[in-house]
């Protein structure tokens, strides 16, 4: 949807409330006058007098001016005065002694006065949300703090979207572009935060749902462009898991959630659902519970009680006190007819009808959902927990309750059976009661004085800690990549953290690998409370109650890898294949690859290259060599490099150098090195023949972090109606690119399965082709034959071709191969590619 008519769009009128005659204000009820003074609501230097003349005159003002500590006092008219107090005056010891004066009739403070601020966004009056949840009154009191990060698990943000990019989360520990993780976080270039669904460094949104629930958490307010969100000001992660199409997997979902707890991130909107209980969900949420990080859910677009039919991750609130669920309402505070409910979980409403919003490249669109409820309530508890950034997570989930706004309808729909209001949070200034539980740690990371070592792990308390208590006999033990280790621990506070953080330190470990240390529950607060990780108010348990930290060690290096057992023949129609078996765990950086071969007329020749098959899954296959360098002979000591300066394609034969391949090979970046790498060298004419004499594959990467346990290969699962989809684009010239994709076995007594390939949308006309070879050794034979160019040019629809089988089979794998047709420009790439499969 496009930007709506600014035409209708009009101009708030600002307004105040008249004072009453009240010495202090009902606003401010609870709190003292010096602590009014202090927080700026009232003038700690002046008082105002009303008369009972409505008149000034000398007399009553020399009445006032007699006071022993007036410096002086100014006629505001009609027999009202300001009277200036000597520095140090108790306020109301002034207003006592003034009010006991002849003809005084009343004395307040100098209570400071806002308009109710509402920002000059040009499509703000479109928002009604805002006025409903009573924002602007909550903005007299904060628009936000830029020190607060919001992570937003979604489908990306659009970090350049003019009404987002200032109030986007950078983390400044990287350096943008340079390849290296600088932070040490397992993440490279992690600039705005991450895309899980692609495993790459950029969370840039290719669907619009997660710009849009970002602009309701934190669009800039008062900028002059678009909307306001309900921060003006804030740090939006960007944690991506959720693909193109709105879909994504559990296990990205979990990584993002554990990518923003571990950066010590407090809170996340969650605007997705779908799929049932999930362990892995449910475990990762609890220990976001423990660091004290809220998960604020989308209850559900189902129209269905959730009592009694549960829809995840919202109903997690039935397990975890940090789970916030919320209800999608309309202007009018009705429960939208597509809202999920429930009396016990559910927690609040908030508006889901109509939300107008950002949405990517400058645009802004209205939606509808429980996904656009949330983000209001995701910005409320991040306005209110950033103005009072000491309350525990407990805390503030306990003055959104209370805060709602009753409504009718909604009672026995939701727990509090109200709609948020976050101007009541911000009316009373007393905070929440505190929790009685003991201590916990919110956070412990391992860390080394050198890049290549480990020595200390921080660890971080919710509260002051007796450091008297936490010795090294609290510690339980240390264990790294070979078991367990034998250490001495020495305990030391962290200067300036008020003893809420200490640092173990133990010997360096050197070995690459994973590490965690256990420690307490012996430790005590300084009230004498114990340690209660596990939030149930039982102190000081002895399992339950401990905590350990995890961690790795992780190291740079570059290895070079040699095949054996060559030379190979090369011969005509036929295909060489070679091995290198990698053992070591290297997550890859960059991958360079030496081929040398003694052939006549190299365009004969295609050379790919695969990684190891992951899990059943087939390994991603790049075209290196692609019937390049004409008539002329061998390859020596060719060297296949994306970095390189000349591309394969310009190069001649023999090709002594290093060049860029015809497919690149960052496809294989991040990848894990372990298993079984394969050189195929095809021959695809007649006549000329020869030897593959050697190759080798040079491994920049890390070690330490542990196999990845899965393939970024293209390539279906067991699951029921899964798709797998590529990392996009896949681009190609005038020559095929292959990818293969592979069927896992099935036996007699499974069902029959199908297959679907195709795409939703090239930048050219595209031809798919198996070649007969591999068509006939797969699973799909029988219904392949006679397609051997199944060429198409793509539509709307999404399946352009499919294949069944109802036989048992092995693992079966099949060679799809992306190319031009005839009709098409040489050069092209595919938006997206899926491969599907019914089983």
């Amino acid at each position: 949807m496009g930007f709506p008519d600014r035409s209708r769009f009009g101009r708030t009128r600002l307004a105040v409330e008249l004072l009453e005659d009240r010495t202090t204000p009902t606003k401010f009820a609870e709190l003292t006058l010096p602590e009014l003074v202090a927080t700026g609501a009232v003038a700690g230097d002046r008082v105002n007098v009303v008369m009972s003349a409505s008149t000034n005159t000398a007399a009553d003002a020399a009445t006032l001016a007699a006071a022993p500590f007036a410096t002086s006092v100014r006629a505001l008219g009609f027999g009202i005065y300001s009277v200036a107090l000597t520095a140090g005056t108790d306020l109301g010891t002034a207003a006592a002694y003034l009010a006991a004066r002849p003809g005084v009739a009343t004395v307040t403070p100098d209570v400071m006065i806002r308009v109710q601020r509402t920002p000059n966004d040009p499509s703000y009056s479109s928002l009604y949300g805002m006025t409903k949840i009573g924002a602007p009154t909550a903005w007299d009191s904060s628009t936000g703090n830029r020190n607060f990060v919001v992570a937003v698990i979604d489908t990306g943000v659009d970090y350049n979207h003019p009404d987002l990019a200032a109030n986007m989360w950078k983390n400044t520990g990287e350096i943008a572009g340079n390849g290296v993780d600088d932070d040490r976080n397992g993440y490279i270039d992690d600039i705005y935060g991450w895309d899980f669904a692609n495993n790459d460094s950029n969370p840039m949104d290719d669907n619009g749902h997660g710009t849009h629930v970002a602009g309701t958490i934190g669009a800039v307010g008062n900028n002059g462009v678009g909307v306001a969100g309900v921060n003006w000001n804030v740090q939006i992660m960007a944690l991506k898991f959720l693909s193109a199409n709105g879909s994504g997997y559990t296990s990205s979902a979990v990584a993002a959630l554990n990518y923003a707890v571990a950066r010590g991130v407090k809170l996340s909107n969650n605007s997705w659902g779908g799929g049932g209980y999930d362990s892995s969900l449910a475990a990762a949420i609890g220990r976001a519970q423990t660091a004290g990080h809220i998960f604020v859910a989308a209850a559900g677009n189902s129209g269905q009680n959730i009592d009694s039919i549960a829809s995840y991750p919202a109903s997690y609130i039935q397990s975890y006190n940090n789970v916030v669920t919320v209800a999608a309402t309309d202007s009018a505070d009705r429960l939208a007819s597509f809202s999920n409910y429930g009396a016990s979980a559910v927690t609040l409403a908030a508006p889901g009808v109509g939300i107008l919003s950002t949405t990517p490249n400058n645009t802004y669109s209205s939606y509808s959902g429980t996904s656009m409820a949330a983000p209001h309530v995701t910005g409320a508890i991040a306005l209110y927990w950033s103005a009072n950034p000491t309350l525990t997570y407990s805390q503030v989930i306990a003055k959104l309750k209370s805060s709602v706004d009753p409504v009718a309808g909604l009672s026995g729909k939701v727990s509090t059976g109200g709609r948020l209001n976050v101007g009541k949070m911000f009316a009373s200034t007393s905070p929440p009661p505190v929790v009685s539980t003991g201590p916990k740690v919110t956070a412990a990371t391992f860390s080394g004085s050198t890049a290549t070592q480990l020595d200390k792990v921080r660890v971080t308390f919710d509260r002051a800690i007796n450091a008297a208590t936490f010795t090294a006999a609290d510690i339980v033990g240390l264990t790294g990549p070979n078991g367990a280790i034998t250490a001495s621990y020495s305990i030391v506070a962290v200067a300036g953290s008020n003893n809420t953080q200490f640092d173990i330190l133990f010997g360096a470990r050197t070995v690459a690998g994973s590490y965690s240390l256990t420690f307490g529950p012996n430790i005590a607060d300084v009230n004498g409370k114990l340690m209660d990780q596990n939030g149930n108010g039982t102190l000081g348990e002895t399992t339950a109650d401990r905590y350990t930290a995890t961690g790795a060690l992780v190291l740079n290096v570059t290895k070079t890898y040699s095949a054996t057992g060559l030379p190979l023949a090369i011969r005509d129609y036929m295909t060489t294949s070679s091995t290198i078996n990698i053992t070591d765990a290297i997550k890859i950086s960059d991958l360079n690859v030496k081929v040398s071969l003694t052939h006549t007329y190299d365009s004969d020749l295609v050379i790919t290259l695969t990684s190891p098959t992951v899990n059943g899954v087939a390994g991603k296959t790049v075209t290196l060599f692609n019937r390049r360098g004409g008539s002329g002979d061998n390859l020596t000591n060719t060297t296949f490099d994306d970095e390189a300066a000349i591309a394969i394609a310009s190069g001649a034969a023999p090709f002594n150098g290093t060049f860029r391949p015809d497919a690149l090979l960052s496809a294989f970046d991040g990848l894990n090195t372990q298993g079984v790498w394969t050189l195929k060298v095809t021959d695809m004419a007649a006549y000329d023949t020869g030897s593959l004499t050697g190759w080798s594959l040079v491994v920049n990467g890390t070690t330490g972090a542990g196999p990845s346990g899965k393939s970024m290969a293209l390539g279906f699962h067991d699951d029921l109606v899964l798709a797998h989809e590529a990392p996009a684009p896949i681009t190609f010239d005038a020559a095929p690119i292959a990818v293969e994709v592979s069927a896992p076995a099935r036996g007699t007594s499974t069902s029959s399965f199908a297959v679907d390939y195709g795409t939703s949308s090239t930048r050219a006309p595209l031809s798919w082709m198996a070649p007969e070879a591999e068509r006939r050794s797969s699973a799909w034979a029988d219904t392949a034959r006679g397609e051997t160019d199944t060429s198409f040019t793509p539509r709307e629809t999404r399946f352009a071709n499919r294949d069944d089988s109802d036989s048992p089979h092995g693992a079966a794998v099949a060679t799809l191969y992306f190319a031009p047709e005839a009709s098409a420009s040489d050069s092209g790439s595919v938006i997206d590619f899926f491969f599907d499969a019914e089983v």
